[in-house]
């Protein structure tokens, strides 16, 4: 994916220039330029430009929040007051090559229904992000660290959100991210461009889900909160460990990704395959109309592989998801997805889910549905249907409220359906 990432029209030379290689590798890796018009469609576009990853990866989120920052918002006396920080970070970049950001969700959420009696949660999370150009500043195919501390943390509650689905008999995760597990250095890994800006290789401490069925809503910070919304519940992905990801566009419309990463992955331990020789793979094949569109238009196939983990019982799993999402008029985006995994290491073995996103006005507002039908890999439960809507007001560049409701049909051992209800909170510099 990553030669896709950089976002020049459709057309193929027969042989590329030293000024277009040039454009290609910056706009790829080294942030993209300012976008032409301040909307959403132009921040995704920007986005896809500067990752291999979906828009929640670490370079991608940084661009869409630094783009967000030239649009009008409802609070513009927060944003003049900001701005003297923001421009000393800018300038900090341009001299130093280095790119940082931070930024702090918090998010509360309440089940109508418990278990245990224990329905509400509430959990912080506040990330340093840093995209440092070192290889080939400037030059045709260039090369970054980029890495990811953060704290996750309970606010209030006696459980974070990661903990409300064993509550409330749950099969999956009512949000994602949204932990207690303190300060961690979640990624950190080596992004290079190569064939001047055709192609690229991610490499080291990987979080797998920013290269995994990837759809341009994927973005659980500031979209959906609920894991089989967000992906496909047929699809086993890891936590954070050692990895590859490779990727590059084989026409100017055509492209294909791998990953191969730790299977098992950890948020809080930090070790070099600790369970020996067992990987998860994931490789996609997929369409876009231009490589600009690959968040806002796409189509693909992708397949995996889990090796059995031998310390945890888990067994092999395989499978294939069939992906798309399409964007009119830079207001709305429909998505779906099909899914099927077979050997038990999923929540599913088979999924269907589908929604839509809107923007209703000139502000960042963003209003999402979705639901997903899964048939659960637990022997003798019904099939589990999440439904799920949310509501983003954008209060200033840098702050966002979203209102969120899930409702949960047939969750595993809760004879009940509970409503959950969410509000999360975000602020980012």
């Amino acid at each position: 994916m990553i030669g896709g990432l950089s976002h020049q029209r459709s057309y193929l030379p027969p042989r590329p220039t030293l000024a277009t290689a040039l454009l290609s590798a910056f706009a790829l890796f080294g942030g993209a330029a300012d976008a032409q018009e301040n909307s959403a469609q132009a921040k995704l576009e920007a986005a896809a430009q500067v990752s291999l990853g979906g828009p929640g990866s670490a370079s991608a989120q940084q661009e869409q929040d630094r783009l967000r920052r030239l649009e009008d918002s409802r609070w513009p006396g927060l944003d003049r007051a900001i701005d003297p920080t923001e421009t000393a970070l800018g300038r900090f970049r341009e001299n130093t090559g280095l790119a940082l950001s931070f930024d702090y969700q918090a998010l509360y959420q309440r089940s109508s229904h418990s278990l245990t009696g224990q329905d509400e949660s509430a959990s912080g999370q506040l990330r340093m992000i840093g995209t440092w150009e070192l290889a080939n500043r400037g030059g045709e195919n260039p090369g970054s660290l980029v890495f990811i501390l953060e704290n996750r943390h309970r606010l209030g509650q006696s459980i974070a959100p990661s903990a409300l689905p064993a509550q409330i008999g749950y099969q999956g995760a009512t949000a994602v991210t949204f932990g207690d597990t303190n300060t961690t250095l979640s990624v950190a890994y080596w992004q290079q461009a190569f064939a001047n800006g055709r192609g690229g290789v991610v490499a080291g401490r990987i979080d797998p889900g920013d290269y995994s069925d990837i759809l341009g809503y994927v973005n659980p910070r500031t979209t959906f909160s609920n894991y089989s919304i967000l992906f496909s519940p047929v699809l086993p992905i890891p936590d954070p460990g050692f990895g590859v990801t490779v990727g590059g566009y084989l026409t100017d419309q055509i492209y294909a990704l791998g990953v191969v990463s730790d299977a098992n992955g950890s948020l809080t331990d930090i070790e070099w395959f600790s369970g020996g020789s067992e990987f998860y793979k994931y490789a996609e094949i997929g369409w876009t109309p231009e490589k600009s569109k690959r968040f806002l238009t796409n189509v693909h196939l992708g397949m995996f592989h889990t090796d059995a983990r031998q310390q945890v019982g888990v067994p092999e799993t395989y499978g294939a998801t069939l992906s798309a999402n399409h964007t009119f008029d830079n207001q709305l985006m429909i998505f779906g997805r099909l899914g099927w995994s077979n050997g038990g290491g999923a929540l599913a073995k088979r999924a269907v889910n589908a929604g839509l996103m809107w923007r209703p006005g000139p502000y960042d507002d963003l209003l999402g549905i979705a639901a997903t039908v899964a048939d659960l890999t637990t022997p003798g439960l019904p099939n589990q249907t999440t439904l799920e809507a949310f509501y983003r007001l954008d209060l200033a560049d840098n702050l966002a409220l979203t209102a969120d409701v899930q409702y949960l049909k047939n969750p595993g051992s809760n004879s009940n359906d509970p409503l959950v209800l969410g509000l999360r909170l975000r602020v980012n510099l």
